[in-house]
């Protein structure tokens, strides 16, 4: 029997269920394949593209924190504090949830002082969209008296109002220093000063904290996902001291009100560090109130502008001739009897003055005898000196951009008339920084240094840094020229025209200047308005400060750098030494300058002065025994030697006079005494220095005991 078409058919239907399983197979991985493609897609979608439900319900486990740190403190040198951040209470609104919006702006503007249309914008401000805003300010940095009135304001329970906290700029010696701290604007931004200059360091750019948070919406510490830390918040300490500063800023307005004056300017300075102890600009302003003052009093005018020094300026011309060896304190001088004319220009100088030796011309700053010496020196090494001493460019990156470098042009421009002006301070323009910089050449040494106001910064982490590194000193002068400069600026105060800087417990050396003011249009001088100008250093054997006193266009008749910057001077510097504990230096005349030609000194006159150390009034009495004495009314507050009347003397009797006191002298002019300082009756122990004018025209003098050493009981 013949089976073979079976078998093929069973064949056939087994290969027909391979296939199909196959196929099956093949569904199956494909379908799988495209359910798990799916499911893929959307994992990767919920997690890089989630839905807002799903972001929004993330949100419910996850929270982000804003940290943030007040702007950084300012210091001054002994850890004052001067500017810091403190919370200020600001009265915002939600428009969109405002009832009854006019209603509530009449009462908040009678109540704040603001215009009813303004706080009824603000209270109803809307986007782009013409939506209510869900925040807007009606007012910040409300007073103290706003505050207490919304407290009875009962609008604000009104649920769109609200009070919050803001940082506001706190300067808690108000005025003090304004001018070197600037001001925070309300945006938040340093202006002017140290705060403008110093903004990267102090201001705080904020961190975050992204975190898993718990049921009270706090963050888990544990479960940090994201940290940026804050940046910035740096403190500042500075150069300044408020207690000199303060001095300083009192002495100015004094100065100004005596004066007549409008405007005026100092700077103290350590002359080796180059620190600046204290800065101000008078009229002063308040930066907790900056909006109140306009962009001009908030001018810190030491360093913007510029003014011609005057016979300060002849510091360059004298060290530099010295230095070179052209010539001495005693090189002999035609100063032509106060007027010349070297250059097609008539220049006089305030004191006629014959042949004097160079020290003197100096000290009764003698224009002829400096236009002469620059000669000597000529064009070319006249105006390397003056740009050696750092004139023509700025002092301190401190100050910022708004430094002024001066104004000096250089050789290639001058006129036939520069090298009779430039000597005497004329044909420049100077900033009070380099001044004071110029003259701490001849206090510290020899050496320029940079002017600097802080003294560095610590971070919030407590890490103390340097603002920057400063450049080494740079030596211009020798010893021996700074030695004798020091000698002739000495001479200047003692016999010169810097006698009212005199300090009585310190030497002192220093220079007067009075400039005439250039006209706004650069068409020559303004008639009738001067500068005057006062820069110094104590003590004269080791200089501690340098200082330097400017007061503009003052109105009164005595408008000299000496009469009206010199008592700044002294009461500033002479305040500022005690508090550094600085020891006494006192005034010792060089008695080789007082004797008259041919005579010698009483040896009387080399006493300590009885300013210095107090009396002892049994050796007094035993040094006067034998004297006529003449008996004058007492009284039971002072018993010793009082200052005799000399009007009338000849220089002889009056020298006499003063040796027997055991007082040093200064004299002015030949012939009788017209003048003295101080007037008669001054208790001689209160007297370092009695200072006698004499003229040719006598003036009678009635009392016949005048010649006479006089003891008196007189009230100090």
């Amino acid at each position: 029997m013949n089976r073979t078409p079976v078998k093929d058919h069973r064949q056939k239907n087994s290969g027909a269920k391979v296939q199909t399983l196959h196929f099956r197979v093949r569904l199956v991985f494909w379908a799988m394949l495209i359910v798990f493609g799916m499911v893929t897609a959307r994992l990767i979608q919920l997690q890089a593209f989630p839905d807002a439900v799903f972001a929004r319900e993330q949100g419910f486990h996850e929270g982000t924190l804003e940290i943030d740190l007040p702007r950084g403190n300012i210091y001054d040198r002994n850890g004052r504090l001067l500017a810091t951040d403190r919370q200020a209470r600001s009265l915002v609104a939600d428009p969109s949830r405002i009832e009854r919006p006019a209603e509530i702006a009449a009462a908040l503007a009678h109540l704040l002082g603001e215009p009813e249309d303004l706080v009824l914008a603000r209270l109803t401000r809307r986007n782009d969209s013409d939506e209510p805003l869900r925040f807007a300010y009606v007012k910040r940095w409300l007073s103290a008296d706003h505050l207490k009135q919304l407290e009875q304001f009962p609008g604000l329970e009104n649920p769109g109002l609200r009070l919050i906290y803001e940082p506001v700029r706190f300067y808690p010696e108000s005025t003090l220093a304004a001018h070197v701290l600037g001001f925070v604007n309300r945006e938040r931004v340093g202006s002017g000063g140290i705060e403008m200059q110093y903004d990267r360091e102090l201001r705080v750019t904020p961190g975050r904290l992204r975190a898993r948070v718990d049921s009270g919406r706090r963050p888990l510490l544990s479960r940090t996902l994201e940290y940026v830390p804050p940046q910035g918040g740096a403190d500042v300490t500075l150069t300044i001291d408020s207690a000199i500063q303060y001095k300083l800023e009192q002495e100015l307005a004094a100065a100004l009100e005596r004066t007549k004056s409008e405007k005026g300017m100092g700077i103290v300075m350590d002359p080796h560090t180059g620190a600046i102890l204290a800065l101000a600009c008078i009229p002063a302003y308040d930066p907790n109130r900056f909006t109140e003052h306009s962009d001009e009093e908030r001018k810190n005018i030491a360093v913007t502008d510029v003014f011609e020094p005057g016979s300060v300026f002849k510091v360059v011309t004298a060290a530099a001739a010295i230095e070179l060896g052209l010539v001495s304190p005693e090189t002999m001088i035609n100063c032509e009897n106060g007027a010349f004319n070297p250059y097609g220009h008539r220049i006089r100088d305030f004191y006629s003055l014959g042949i004097e030796p160079f020290r003197t011309a100096y000290a009764q700053s003698s224009n002829i005898a400096l236009i002469k010496v620059a000669a000597m020196l000529g064009e070319e090494r006249l105006e390397g000196w003056i740009r050696r001493f750092g004139f023509g460019q700025r002092t301190s990156p401190d100050f910022g951009g708004a430094e002024s470098p001066g104004i000096f042009r250089g050789r290639s421009t001058w006129s036939r008339l520069s090298m009779g002006s430039l000597p005497m301070g004329q044909e420049v323009s100077v900033t009070l920084p380099q001044l004071a910089r110029a003259f701490a050449v001849i206090a510290n040494g020899g050496y320029l240094v940079e002017p600097h106001l802080v003294a560095g910064l610590t971070r919030p982490d407590g890490t103390r840094v340097l603002p920057r590194e400063q450049p080494a000193p740079q030596r211009i002068l020798s010893a021996h020229t700074v030695e004798t400069m020091k000698q002739l600026s000495h001479e200047v105060v003692l016999h010169g025209t810097g006698k009212r800087a005199s300090i009585c417990e310190y030497r002192v050396g220093g220079k007067t200047g009075t400039a005439q003011v250039a006209r706004t249009d650069g068409r020559g001088y303004a008639p009738g308005k001067y500068n005057t100008v006062f820069v110094g250093f104590a003590p004269l054997e080791r200089p501690r400060v340098v200082a330097a006193i400017v007061v503009h266009e003052p109105g009164i008749r005595e408008r000299w750098g000496g009469f009206v910057c010199g008592p700044v001077f002294r009461e500033v510097v002479r305040d500022a030494l005690i508090r550094m504990n600085c020891p006494e230096d006192p005034v010792r005349e060089d008695f080789r300058y007082l004797a008259e030609e041919g005579a010698e000194l009483d040896p009387l006159m080399a006493r300590e002065p009885l300013a210095i150390i107090e009396p002892d009034m049994e050796s007094v009495l035993a040094e006067l025994d034998g004297l006529e004495l003449l008996a004058l009314p007492t009284d039971s507050v002072y018993w010793g030697p009082v200052v005799p009347d000399f009007q009338g003397m000849t220089k002889r009797q009056a020298r006499e006079q003063i040796a027997e006191l055991g007082l040093a002298w200064d004299t002015q002019g030949s012939g009788w005494v017209v003048e003295q300082d101080p007037p008669p009756g001054t208790p001689v122990s209160e007297v370092g220095v009695c200072r006698l004018r004499f003229s040719n025209q006598p003036k009678k003098v009635d009392d016949e005991t005048s010649g006479s050493v006089t003891m008196a009981k007189s009230g100090v």
